[in-house]
């Protein structure tokens, strides 16, 4: 007999903390991935992800299901599972569905996006998975509170609930809930109109031709740029405020060799030969970044290189 007097549906706290053991689990089989395969993550770049993606979709895929009594490594450790309305747990190819719609907003979450793709309609489907499906699933985490189903719960019918409580009546989840999720779907399409104009700014082209350049060299595996100023407000009594204005270039190299100086110097000299703004900035700065990133599991190391503009004209 399950215990009286506690909900059916498992709390929020209860159900983040569980997901936090996963990740822990999931973190330490990357790490030790990490240790025997560095080089080929590294190799493979960005569809690392994919290994990470396919690793969690397994775990959550069959421990959610029938397979383990709807539980994870963290579910059983907080006793709560996933099961359907009728209080049973869920099929194997039901928690592999309802884990992918979990899983794809957040694997494609900060991936290296191409000019190429930033500016063509590829933008409006990563747009609303990535945006979309990510804004939906949080706030529907936080702010449902009846049912507690996020995203994935809602297309696929199921719940978290406490294992050591006896099915319940639940309740019906407040419909301006899913107004909310609309709306954030469909600013998600809207969004790349917006950038799709900003790109067509001189000065924003300017930067994506400068991007290209340095993604074309061979010890670079990625590279964004950026342009923009800093303020920094004095604390003496005066009160004065300098502001500073830079290009930045964060360039993902093949090599373990983050403090190349001679490669830094050679990305901004790619800067000011091919954006003419950059002259009348104050600093050129060039991030190199050596690393990998699995989705469970991410490595990364990075060394800024500071220069100023009218020491890299000339430079062989």
């Amino acid at each position: 007999m399950g215990k009286v007097g506690k909900k059916w549906i498992s709390g929020f706290w209860r159900r983040i903390g569980a997901l936090f053991i996963d990740v822990l689990i999931l973190g330490a089989v990357g790490f030790v991935l990490g240790l025997l395969l560095e080089s080929t993550f590294v190799d493979i770049g960005e569809w690392g992800r994919l290994i990470g993606f396919s690793i969690s979709l397994v775990y959550f895929g069959v421990m959610n299901s029938v397979v383990s009594n709807g539980q994870t490594l963290g579910k059983k450790a907080l006793n709560i599972k996933v099961v359907n309305l009728s209080n049973d747990t869920i099929s194997i190819s039901k928690s592999f569905a309802r884990y992918t719609v979990f899983a794809i907003p957040f694997t494609l979450n900060g991936i290296h996006i191409t000019n190429e793709a930033l500016l063509s309609y590829l933008m409006y489907p990563f747009s609303f998975l990535i945006f979309g499906g990510l804004f939906a699933i949080i706030y529907l985490y936080v702010c449902n509170r009846v049912t507690r189903q996020s995203l994935h719960d809602l297309i696929f019918g199921t719940y978290v609930v406490n294992s050591e409580v006896d099915h319940q009546t639940v309740g019906v989840i407040w419909k301006p809930h899913l107004l909310v999720v609309v709306i954030l779907f469909i600013a998600s399409v809207i969004l790349p109109i917006y950038t799709s104009q900003q790109a067509k700014v001189e000065s924003f082209e300017d930067l994506i031709s400068t991007q290209k350049t340095i993604n074309s060299l061979s010890a670079v595996t990625y590279a964004s740029v950026t342009s923009g100023s800093s303020i920094f407000a004095s604390t003496s009594e005066d009160s004065q405020t300098k502001t500073t204005t830079y290009v930045n270039v964060q360039a993902f190299i093949s090599e373990d060799n983050v403090a190349d100086e001679a490669l830094a110097r050679n990305l901004g000299e790619v800067v000011v030969n091919t954006y003419s703004e950059s002259i009348n900035k104050d600093v050129i700065k060039v991030t190199l970044t050596y690393g990998y990133d699995i989705g469970i599991w991410s490595q990364w190391f990075s060394q800024t290189h500071t220069f100023a503009p009218t020491d890299l004209l000339g430079f062989e």
